[in-house]
């Protein structure tokens, strides 16, 4: 076989040099300060807009350019200098020799013609014999083309005849090629059959024209290679269990036999599952707890006993780190057996080979963990994904030293001494793989091989040809078993805040009295936002902030919950209190006058506490919205990260974020809250805890105004609206009508408003009153704006201000409950009923006022009652919505339409 022609390259043209780049400047511009100041432009500031005064220069780097420019225009100045000189003399020595030259050139011109005609007339003369004479005529242009042809045609059949000799040496070697091979494999000497396999791969190019030969050659080049593997598997697998230097060294050697049978890929596949094999038995093995239907100990056949099951989140960091023993010591045999430059790709397809082969997989056993666990499963979820993300941490700094180890492609120094002309025999006993190398096989491996005995590595800068790209193989196989339940974090949390609320203790203290029932609800309090900070922090661990979307909403159905079974919880506790706090010597001085019961004291004291409770709440909730804008803040630096961009980690690899970034967490919605986070951030909790407040303030107005209202349930059936009018008799004295006198019931009632003032100017300095007077009923107030909260802390309004604004808040909840429910339940109203309730109405309207309450209801129903029949007509005509309402409803008390 011929051997290959060997191509020269040329070299790389030189870079220019600093001053032929300054000459070439200094060449395209026209002036000297142009020149200058093209250099200096980039030394001085920016052009200001013209309000704005120039900013002076640094002359410091100025001056240095200078220095530097005026050394580098000397130097420049110095060449060209003797440049011109060296021309000068070139050109001094040259041209006496010009004339001598061109006369050679004139002689050997005129040899050259004469040459030619000579070449000339003897190809005349030969055409002249071959043609007989009969082309004596022909022009010299007809002689000079068929002596070309004549050369092609002899040059053709050389090239045909030395190709035909090519071929009839292939097939003579091919004849040989199987009983060649079978000799060798009897004889155990594979390297030599590998190198005359590989020899015999390169030369079916020469058959490629003849598809039937090349497919027969091609069938049989298989059945030889298939053949050699099967006789040196068993061998490799022999090698491969032995330890130390010695199995290194022959399976080195025998990855140069594969290499040679074009089988690399079987060559790494026993290779792997060599090594592999006691980590997928323990795998398999392994007695996890999520897996078994019982985690007892139990015999076995030999009398023995069974390890106990354990939870799979306590055995997962001890496979993984029997993974990093294994993967540390491949980390220094595998670039002893394969080319150093490839051998961090090798060891990572070993981590992901190895990873794909476990039976059962990551991920169903994930799945098991889910299903065993049910709504706890969250915690033991991130357990494992934290061991698995530690794993990739040390697998990545396994492959970077071992990058940089051979980034060089080459290893210097001896790593075994080892004798290349040993050789393995049938028997396997301890003898070498190699008989010596073939004459026809030494250049070809002196190229291609890299020798076991020079391989310890090197620190030589050069480029790395097999680089380990972000987000590999073996990232993927390591995280991709997370990634659905990644993608499912709003439910895991949910379920799993959904569970703490149910089972936690610190979430279900109760305590016997109010007062300490309020207290306990500020510890219960502290405890679910100290949860809460724990579903940032798992957020966080399991999705690296992509979940945030989902953790909002787990957030916010955990925190209403809570506060709509406190609600309920704390109001039902103020309504069983019977007045046995500490405090009940201040009954009775606090509300004589009013018909208050012990009973209605203690759950007076009760709501207090309570409101107290939810001011603490509040301040506790905007600490925690803010601990939780802050951690979106730190998640937008996540979003906005990408491989070699600054941001760097720790904790995991950039296989890990890119899984993330490409999954379905990954949507809009979240880069719209990560950029711009609502206030509140937890809208929903806000309002229940609004209307927990609002409730605790209704409780406390109810029992404030129960002895007012019950004395209005009286009042629509008293008997005077319905007295019929004395009829005038003939002959009787009329007596002028004075003014009439307001019932008993409104009386009271009026007074108990008055009375309200003494009642509340004990309570206005307390602090719990002062809080959220904006949710009060009937109070349109901002929503706290001049309530200062940070961190929990409260300052209370200016007493004057609670007392007017509670007073407020009561007067107008009794007028709404006079004129929705008890004015309008009187059925009958006759002229003298009219009378009387005129009166009433315009004398609660004065005692109201005394509190500075305007109630516009009221108003109305004081202006229908006073107006006559007459006036009745004119009104209802010209007037609609809700004062057309009162006329006509008091129209049907009075009997002016049909009664409903």
């Amino acid at each position: 076989m011929a051997s290959p022609v060997a191509s020269s390259s040329t070299p790389p043209p030189p870079q220019p040099s600093a001053l032929s780049n300054l000459a070439t400047s200094l060449d395209t511009h026209t002036s000297i300060p142009a020149f200058l100041n093209s250099l200096l432009a980039p030394l001085l500031p920016p052009a200001l807009p013209p309000p704005q005064p120039p900013q002076p220069p640094n002359l410091g780097p100025i001056d240095k350019q200078l220095n530097e420019l005026l050394t580098q225009l000397s130097l420049l100045s110095q060449d060209t200098s003797a440049a011109l000189e060296q021309s000068i003399h070139d050109i001094s020595r040259t041209v006496p020799r010009l004339a001598y030259d061109l006369q050679f050139m004139r002689e050997s011109a005129n040899g050259l013609q004469t040459s030619l005609g000579i070449v000339q007339d003897r190809v005349a003369r030969q055409t002249d014999l071959t043609s007989g004479g009969s082309g004596s005529g022909d022009s010299e242009g007809a002689k000079t083309y068929r002596s070309l042809e004549k050369l092609t045609h002899l040059d053709k059949l050389k090239s045909r005849l030395e190709s035909a000799r090519d071929i009839l040496r292939e097939a003579e070697s091919w004849s040989t090629l199987e009983s060649e091979l079978t000799t060798l494999i009897s004889n155990s000497e594979w390297t030599k059959a590998g190198q005359r396999l590989h020899e015999a791969s390169r030369s079916m190019i020469v058959f490629q024209n003849t598809p039937s030969e090349y497919e027969d050659r091609k069938r049989l080049l298989v059945s030889l290679q298939n053949e050699l593997e099967t006789s040196v598997s068993k061998a490799l697998k022999e090698s491969l269990e032995k330890e130390g230097g010695e199995g290194t060294e022959e399976c080195a050697r025998f990855w140069e036999i594969f290499l040679d049978m074009d089988r690399e890929e079987e060559f790494r596949g026993y290779y792997f599952k060599a090594k592999r094999s006691k980590l997928v038995e323990e795998w398999k093995e392994a007695r996890i707890t999520e897996t078994l239907p019982t985690a007892q100990n139990t015999p076995n056949l030999d009398g023995g006993i069974i390890p106990p099951a354990v939870r799979y989140t306590a055995f997962l960091p001890r496979f993984y780190a029997n993974v990093l023993t294994t993967l540390n010591v491949e980390m220094e045999r595998i670039p002893l057996i394969f080319p150093p430059q490839s051998a961090p790709s090798i060891l990572a397809a070993f981590l992901q080979t190895t990873c794909d082969t476990l039976d059962p997989s990551f991920a169903s056993r994930l799945s098991a963990v889910v299903e065993y666990h049910g709504s706890e499963a969250l915690p033991e979820l991130i357990r494992a994904f934290r061991a698995t993300e530690e794993l990739g941490v040390a697998v990545q700094g396994i492959l970077d030293r071992m990058t940089f180890n051979t980034q060089g492609g080459m290893l210097s120094g001896s790593a075994l001494a080892t004798s290349p002309t040993n050789t393995i025999g049938a028997s396997g006993s301890s003898p070498g793989i190699v008989s010596g190398p073939s004459p026809s096989g030494m250049a070809r491996t002196s190229s291609k091989r890299h020798s076991f005995s020079s391989r310890r590595f090197s620190r030589a800068p050069a480029s790395y040809s097999d680089p380990i790209p972000v987000g590999t193989g073996w990232e993927t196989t390591l995280y991709e078993p997370f990634l659905d339940l990644q993608s499912t974090y709003a439910t895991l949390e949910r379920r799993y805040l959904e569970s703490i609320l149910r089972s936690d203790p610190a979430l279900r203290a109760r305590a016997s009295s109010g007062k300490d029932e309020a207290r306990a609800l500020l510890d219960r309090t502290t405890a679910l936002f100290s949860r809460a900070d724990e579903a940032i922090a798992q957020c966080y661990s399991f999705t690296h902030g992509y979940g945030s979307l989902g953790l909002v909403s787990a957030l916010e159905a955990y925190v209403s919950t809570f506060l709509d079974s406190e609600q309920k919880t704390m109001l039902d506790l103020a309504k069983s209190q019977d007045g046995r706090g500490k405090d009940r010597e201040r009954d009775e001085l606090d509300f004589d006058g009013l018909d208050y019961s012990t009973d209605d004291w203690g759950s007076f004291q009760t709501g207090l506490h309570i409101l107290e409770s939810c001011r603490d709440v509040s301040g506790r909730l905007e600490a925690f919205e803010k601990r939780l804008r802050e951690g979106l803040g730190e998640v937008s630096k996540i979003l906005k990260a990408s491989p070699g961009e600054g941001y760097k980690t720790t904790e995991t690899t950039w296989g890990a974020i890119l899984l993330l970034q490409q999954s379905t967490l990954n949507s809009a919605d979240l880069h719209t809250l990560i950029s711009n986070p609502p206030t509140p951030i937890l809208p929903i909790s806000k309002n229940r805890l609004d209307t927990f407040t609002r409730s605790a303030q209704l409780h406390l107005q109810s029992i404030i105004l129960a002895p007012l209202i019950a004395q209005l349930d009286t009042y629509q059936t008293m008997g005077v609206w319905a007295k019929p009018d004395k009829a005038p008799r003939k002959g009787e004295l009329q007596v002028p009508t004075f003014s009439l006198s307001p019932t008993d019931v409104i009386s009271k009632v009026s007074e108990g408003l008055l009375d309200l003032l003494r009642v509340f100017e004990v309570w206005s300095a307390e602090s719990g009153l002062g809080w959220s007077l904006s949710t009060l009923p009937f109070i349109q107030l901002p929503p706290t704006s001049d309530d200062d909260q940070s961190e929990g802390k409260y300052v209370s309004p200016p007493p004057e201000t609670v007392l007017s604004t509670w007073i407020s808040s009561l007067a107008l909840t009794l007028l709404s409950h006079l004129t929705t429910v008890t004015l309008p339940s009187i059925r009958i109203l006759s002229s003298s009923g009219q009378q009387q309730l005129k009166t009433d109405i315009g004398y609660l309207s004065n005692a109201v006022r005394a509190l500075d309450v305007e109630w516009e209801e009221l108003g109305r129903w004081e202006r229908a009652v006073g107006l006559d029949e007459s006036g009745w007509r004119k009104a209802e005509r010209e007037s609609e919505g809700e004062e057309g309402a009162v006329i006509r409803r008091v129209a049907r008390m009075r009997g002016w339409t049909e009664r409903s």
